[in-house]
């Protein structure tokens, strides 16, 4: 567990989250984008999927911590 986990605040916490699952969705896009194995493909499109639905439901817990 890194120290922002630890001591940052909810805000700071689901912002680190946030940056964490975009960068995974891409590197699941890039693999998506440039596999020659269908299965990888197919693969790498349905934990582009998942992350997708993580940094929704992270931003939607972002806005909610805003709105109060």
């Amino acid at each position: 567990m890194n120290s922002i986990a630890k001591s940052g605040t909810p805000s700071e916490i689901l912002e680190a989250a946030l940056k964490k699952e975009r960068a995974a969705y891409d590197f699941y896009a890039e693999v998506r984008d440039h596999a020659k194995v269908d299965m990888v493909k197919a693969l790498a499109e349905q934990l582009c999927e998942e992350e997708h639905r993580h940094i929704r439901m992270i931003e939607k817990h972002i806005l909610d911590l805003k709105l109060g």
